[in-house]
C-alpha cells in the first residue's frame, strides 16, 4: 500500500501542474486550481461569496476538473470499477474542500482519480449545508445533466431481495457489479444511487426559458433553510430566482461530517455537442476551460434544526410502444445470419443470439432510491436515460457481433442514442456510437421489414477490415488497446467486451423513456467467413 500511495502521489503531482489556471488561497490553507471562468461570472462569485459571509456564513472555494479515460487505472486500483464511463463524454466532477472536521476516507481518495491536495471529488455533507455552482453553461448539445449521488455508506446488502437472488442465480460472475463492497473499507458498501430528479437541460428550459450559452445557478442542499438563504445571496446580487435551479437532497441520507455519515458526489454530463466537439470548436474550449464555479457554504449555527426535505418523488416516465416492432427485429437477425452464410438453427436465432437485459425493470430495478434501499450498485443511474446492457463476449476467434435494436431518436424515444462498448470486468467505457452514427444502417436489409428506417444493425469486430461486403461499412474494430487481446483464447479470466444502449430524454418530456415499452436490443453472434 505505501508504494502505491507513492506512485499515486507522483501521479499528482504532474496532473496538478496540468489543472492548475492559477492559484489563489482556499479555506483549507491549500493552493486551488483555476478554471478559466468567465470575468463576469468570476465577479458574482466573489460578490455571492461576500454576502454569504456579511451575513455569517462560512464559505469555501473548489474546482472543476473532467474524468478521463486515464483516471480509469486509479479508480480501478481504488474501487475495482471504471463505472462504465462515456469515453465520448468524460464527466465534469467538483472537487471540493473538505471542511476542518470532516472525515475523508483514504479509501475513496483516488476514486474519480487525483485531486489537488486538500480537495476531493467526493465528500460528506454538513446537516445546514449547500453546495453552490455557478455555471457559464455551454454550447448548444443534446444533453445536459447536474446530478448527485449516494456514493457510498456504512452497512451492507439485502441479500433476501429480489435483485440479489436474480443477480446470485442467473449473473453470478457479476454478482459484485451490482452488490460491491468499497475494497479498501469493507464496512461500507457503494450504492453510487442517484437521489432523485437530475436538473437537466430540459427542466432548465422550462424554468428559465434558456439552458446552453447562459449562465446558470444551482443550489446543491439538504436543509432547505440553506435555500432560502442561499437564494435570497443570489437576491442582493440581482440574480433572478428563475435561473436558479436546486436540488434537493432527501431526508433519507445520513448528513453529517463523522466517518459513519454518507459519502456523495456530484457529475455534470455534457453530450453530444452540435458543433461537433472536436478541437478548436467551442464545445471542446468549454470542455478544456470548465467556466464553472463551485462553493461549499454552510450556517455555523449548530443550534438551528435544518429544515429536511421529504423523500424524491420521480417524474412518471412515457414511451411510444415499441414492442410491436418485435416481428420486424426477428425478421433482421434472421435475414442478417442467412446472409453470413450461418442461418438460424432455432426459431429467433436462441442458439446465437442474446436479448439485452433491461436494468431498469424489475427485478434490477436499477432506480436510485430502490438501489439505496438494498444497499445495490446503481452504477451512476440517472432517470434521463434507459439502461439496457449485455455481455461478456471474447473477441479472438474470429467473432463478429451484430447488435440489433430500434432506434430511439427515430421512434421518438430518445433525444440522442448511445450504442457502447465496455472491456469487462474493469466496466470501462472503450467505444461509443452516437444515434448519427446508427442511422439508416438497416437499410441493405429493407426487403425483409416493414419498417427499416426504425432500426440499426451494427458490426462489432476484433478487426473489420475484410468485411466491407457484409457490414456496409458498418463495423468497428475493437483494438487491443481498448481490450486486450487474449494470449490464451477461451481463458475466463481474459478481459471482454460488454455491450450497453442509453436513450436519453424522451422529446417533449424531462426524462428518458419508460423502459418498459421499448424493445431491447438483440446481439447475433457470427464468425468471420474463411477466405
Amino acid at each position: 500500500m505505501t508504494t502505491l500511495r507513492k506512485i499515486y502521489g507522483c501521479l499528482l503531482a504532474v496532473i496538478v501542474v496540468s489543472l492548475v489556471w492559477g492559484a489563489s488561497p482556499a479555506s483549507t490553507g491549500s493552493v486551488l486550481p483555476q478554471n478559466k471562468v468567465p470575468g463576469w461570472v468570476e465577479s458574482k462569485a466573489r460578490r455571492l461569496m461576500h454576502e454569504l459571509e456579511k451575513d455569517g456564513y462560512q464559505v469555501s472555494r473548489g474546482y472543476f476538473r473532467l474524468y478521463t479515460l486515464d483516471d480509469c487505472a486509479y479508480s480501478w486500483a481504488t474501487m475495482e470499477t471504471c463505472y462504465g464511463n462515456n469515453p465520448a463524454a468524460p464527466y465534469v466532477l467538483p472537487a471540493v474542500p473538505h471542511w476542518p472536521e470532516e472525515f475523508v476516507d483514504p479509501a475513496t481518495e483516488l476514486a474519480f482519480g487525483p485531486a489537488a491536495e486538500g480537495y476531493h471529488h467526493s465528500f460528506r455533507l454538513d446537516p445546514r449545508e449547500a453546495i453552490v455552482i455557478l455555471a457559464q453553461m455551454p454550447p448548444s448539445a443534446a444533453y445536459f445533466g447536474l446530478q448527485s449521488y449516494l456514493f457510498t455508506r456504512e452497512g451492507t446488502f439485502d441479500t433476501d431481495s429480489a435483485a440479489y437472488n436474480f443477480v446470485s442465480t442467473y449473473l453470478p460472475n457479476i454478482l459484485t457489479t451490482f452488490f460491491s463492497i468499497v475494497p479498501q473499507n469493507p464496512e461500507r458498501i457503494q450504492p453510487f444511487a442517484s437521489l432523485g430528479n437530475s436538473i437537466n437541460n430540459v427542466v432548465i428550459e422550462d424554468q428559465a426559458g434558456a439552458a446552453f450559452e447562459q449562465v446558470r445557478f444551482f443550489i446543491i442542499t439538504p436543509d432547505q433553510f440553506m435555500d432560502a438563504a442561499v437564494r435570497q445571496a443570489f437576491a442582493e446580487i440581482a440574480v433572478d430566482d428563475e435561473e436558479i435551479l436546486t436540488e434537493a437532497i432527501p431526508s433519507y441520507v445520513s448528513t453529517g461530517l463523522g466517518e459513519s455519515a454518507d459519502e456523495l458526489m456530484s457529475i455534470i454530463r455534457y453530450s453530444m455537442p452540435e458543433d461537433g466537439g472536436d478541437p478548436g470548436t467551442a464545445s471542446d474550449t468549454w470542455r478544456k476551460d470548465l467556466p464553472l464555479v463551485v462553493l461549499r457554504v454552510r450556517d455555523t449555527r449548530t443550534d438551528r434544526t435544518p429544515e429536511s426535505y421529504p423523500e424524491p418523488v420521480l417524474e412518471a416516465r412515457t414511451a411510444a410502444d415499441e414492442r410491436g416492432l418485435a416481428a420486424d427485429q426477428m425478421s433482421l437477425v434472421t435475414a442478417v445470419a442467412e446472409r453470413w452464410g450461418q442461418p438460424c438453427q432455432q426459431p429467433n436465432c436462441s442458439d446465437r443470439a442474446q436479448t439485452f437485459l433491461d436494468l431498469q425493470r424489475p427485478p434490477l430495478s436499477m432506480v436510485g432510491p430502490l438501489c439505496t434501499e438494498i444497499g445495490m450498485n446503481c452504477l451512476g443511474d440517472t432517470q434521463d436515460t434507459s439502461y439496457q446492457f449485455v455481455g461478456q463476449f471474447p473477441l479472438d476467434e474470429g467473432e463478429v457481433y451484430a447488435v440489433i435494436s430500434t432506434l430511439g431518436t427515430r421512434t421518438g424515444n430518445a433525444t440522442y442514442v448511445a450504442l457502447g462498448v465496455n472491456r469487462f470486468p474493469m466496466k470501462r467505457g472503450v467505444a461509443n456510437l452516437s444515434d448519427s452514427e446508427l442511422e439508416d444502417t438497416a437499410d441493405a436489409y429493407a426487403t425483409y421489414m416493414s419498417n427499416p428506417d426504425l432500426f440499426y444493425l451494427y458490426f462489432f469486430a476484433r478487426e473489420c477490415t475484410g468485411l466491407e461486403a457484409l457490414t456496409g461499412g458498418n463495423c468497428l474494430s475493437i483494438t487491443d488497446d481498448m481490450i486486450p487481446i487474449c494470449p490464451v483464447p477461451g481463458d475466463p479470466g481474459c478481459d471482454r467486451a460488454v455491450f450497453s444502449e442509453r436513450d436519453y430524454v424522451r422529446p417533449s418530456t424531462q426524462r428518458g423513456p419508460d423502459s418498459h415499452l421499448e424493445l431491447r436490443p438483440v446481439v447475433l453472434k457470427l464468425h468471420r467467413p474463411a477466405q
